[in-house]
């Protein structure tokens, strides 16, 4: 059976059939959910608090692939990064197999590096390079998480 993405189970519409059905298949986590329980693997920090409110809020995620680390590293944007470039770098190069994801904020972007066999490391690449810091105030301006977002404390 197909589920179309725009169905609503609860509209008048909706038969009683399908409306079972649609709300018995299972659900499949977003990029953002599945981001979420890759970085939770990360060392406590800051920045990690910051991108988990970030993702809870329906932050955007730009980019997500994986490959060789020194075919990867030109998407993590190392020239624009402001916080954590350090801790990138020796993930960034040799051909062990890494994901790099930017998330996407109003001043900025995270910038996630999950190598296969280490924890993720996590950036950030200001807007404005004369305001490098990340506000602890986050508000990504998007209102509620999209529905059903399950957000963890």
């Amino acid at each position: 059976m197909a589920i179309l993405r725009h169905f609503e189970p609860d509209a008048e519409h909706a038969c009683p059939r399908c409306r079972a059905e649609a709300l018995s298949a299972p659900t499949v986590p977003c990029g953002q959910e599945r981001l979420y329980d890759r970085v939770l693997e990360a060392a406590p920090s800051p920045l990690l608090t910051r991108l988990l409110q970030a993702l809870c809020t329906g932050a955007e995620l730009g980019i997500w692939i994986n490959g060789p680390a020194e075919m990867q590293a030109i998407y993590a944007h190392l020239d624009r990064i402001t916080e954590g470039r350090d801790a990138l770098l020796p993930l960034l190069t040799g051909r062990d197999y890494v994901g790099v994801a930017r998330v996407s904020h109003p001043t900025g972007e995270f910038i996630v590096v999950l190598p296969e066999s280490n924890k993720p490391v996590i950036a950030w690449a200001a807007t404005n390079t004369s305001a490098p810091v990340l506000s602890t105030n986050i508000s990504h301006g998007q209102g509620d998480p999209p529905p059903g977002r399950m957000c963890r404390p």
